[in-house]
């Protein structure tokens, strides 16, 4: 493969194995001639054969491209289709290389050149949500707290078995019944993705400020569950047992299948995305649609259902990688999601600037590495205790 052919993906994925050592040496080649394309002339200062430390490195590379970037980020819309292209590989590699301090953004409306960032009033950093931090309300009322808990077996609900593994909470050895325990998961603002294991293998993810309220085994002839927030799910098959998950009067039934509900009551609309299989999409006035792999049905605050086609699925379940997807994400928008993933309030104080935004940022970066980059796109904040306002 050439290095003219590849993709931003594989760029990122040989810069993480060249900073952690363990690319081969036809694939350090393949990164040291991509870099030679886009920036003549410089790439030794970046990538040698014995480079000095992972730290120094980062610096160099991240300083290298964004020089680059930055003298031309403000001529981009004057730029030929191809030239945009060579910017925008050029951004991916600069996160994955930079780490956890790494960002790009792209504003569509770039009318002067932003003046270096300057620094962040805060008198606290907010930091990126470190631990998983949901609690299991049992059966009886008893509560579990995720984070003080430690692996192996946690409690057992009926005839199954609670457990708290490494990639998340299984429920393990459980049978069809007639008698029904619910237990509730909840995840607050400010924590983690958590990921649980249902009794019949069925698996979902949590977003911030996310509810799940599910049976400990479920029913011989059907598996009900509700939530609130985010939550995505991979439905494993069962003929005999649709899979009905219930929210906010929508309701979305499936056999076997992955999608994303999103149903947030900040959000102007909710939003049922599907990734595989098949699902039947209900609302409490009746009307229904079924929607096929990269379609979304969306209720707005008229309750009109309607289908949307060529979703970008990789950007709707962005939030269970942990990174933040911005493609034509507007402010506002963008200011719901960091409410949500750092606990904290985000104001305006004016009105909302009309602003389209595009990059990857990862969720792990703390707050102020969040504002700088909205300042690099012309979006001045500030942080008062865990008030962001927005100037």
């Amino acid at each position: 493969m050439g290095s003219k052919h590849l993709t931003k993906k594989q760029i990122s994925r040989l810069a993480e194995k060249y900073i952690a050592g363990t690319a081969t040496a036809e694939e350090c080649a393949l990164l040291h001639n991509w870099y030679d394309t886009i920036n003549p002339g410089n790439t030794e200062t970046v990538l040698v054969d014995q480079p000095v430390t992972n730290q120094e490195m980062n610096e160099e590379i991240f300083a290298s491209l964004q020089q680059k970037i930055e003298q031309d980020r403000y001529h981009l819309m004057k730029l030929p289709r191809r030239s945009a292209q060579w910017w925008q590989a050029a951004a991916a590699i600069l996160i994955v290389i930079a780490g956890a301090s790494a960002y790009y953004f792209f504003s569509s409306s770039p009318t002067k050149k932003i003046p270096p960032a300057t620094t962040i009033a805060a008198a606290k950093e907010v930091h990126a949500p470190q631990q998983a931090r949901a609690v299991i309300t049992l059966a009886n009322g008893e509560q579990l707290y995720l984070d003080s808990l430690s692996e192996g077996a946690i409690t057992y609900e009926g005839n199954a078995k609670l457990v708290k593994k490494e990639d998340g909470l299984v429920y393990e050895s459980a049978t069809k019944t007639n008698e029904l325990q619910y237990n509730l998961l909840t995840v607050p603002r400010g924590s983690r993705v958590v990921n649980l294991t249902l009794s019949d293998g069925s698996r979902v993810w949590l977003n911030a400020e996310s509810s799940i309220r599910y049976p400990v085994a479920f029913a011989a002839n059907a598996r009900l569950v509700e939530i609130t927030g985010e939550v995505y799910f991979e439905v494993s098959k069962d003929p005999k047992r649709r899979f009905s998950v219930t929210s906010n009067g929508l309701t979305t039934e499936v056999l076997g299948t992955s999608f994303n509900i999103n149903t947030y009551s900040d959000e102007p609309s909710m939003k049922v995305t599907l990734l595989q299989g098949s699902v039947q999409v209900h609302y409490k006035n009746g009307k229904e649609v079924q929607l096929k792999p990269g379609e979304q049905a969306s209720v707005n605050n008229t309750s009109s259902l309607q289908v949307l086609h060529n979703i970008d699925t990789e950007a709707v379940i962005a939030w269970k990688n942990e990174t933040f997807v911005m493609k034509g994400m507007d402010l506002d928008a963008l200011a719901r999601q960091m409410a949500r993933w750092y606990d904290i309030q985000v104001v305006f104080e004016s009105t909302v600037p009309d602003r389209k935004f595009g990059g990857t940022i990862s969720r792990n970066v703390n707050l102020s590495t969040m504002l700088k980059a909205l300042q690099e796109s012309g979006i001045e904040s500030r942080i008062e205790n865990r008030r962001v306002i927005i100037q």
